[in-house]
C-alpha cells in the first residue's frame, strides 16, 4: 500500500517538474525568437525590443501572477 502511494507521489513529481521545465524551456525560446526580430529593426526600436525582451522566466511568471489577481 505505502509502496502504490509513493511511486504514485515520485510520478506526480517527475510529472510536475517536465512540465515547469518544458514551460520554461518553450518561454525561453519564445524570447529568443522574438529578440532575432528585434536584430531586423531600426536603432531606437531594436534597443527598445531588447528591453522588452530582458525579462527573466521567474518574472515573467510574477507578472502572470499580477495580472491574473
Amino acid at each position: 500500500m505505502l509502496n502504490k502511494k509513493l511511486k504514485y507521489l515520485l510520478s506526480l513529481s517527475v510529472i510536475l517538474l517536465l512540465a515547469a521545465c518544458n514551460s520554461n524551456s518553450r518561454y525561453h525560446e519564445i524570447q529568443s525568437a522574438r529578440l532575432g526580430e528585434c536584430s531586423h529593426m531600426a536603432d531606437k526600436q531594436y534597443h527598445e525590443c531588447v528591453k522588452q525582451q530582458q525579462d527573466s522566466y521567474k518574472e515573467f511568471k510574477e507578472q502572470q501572477v499580477r495580472e491574473q489577481q
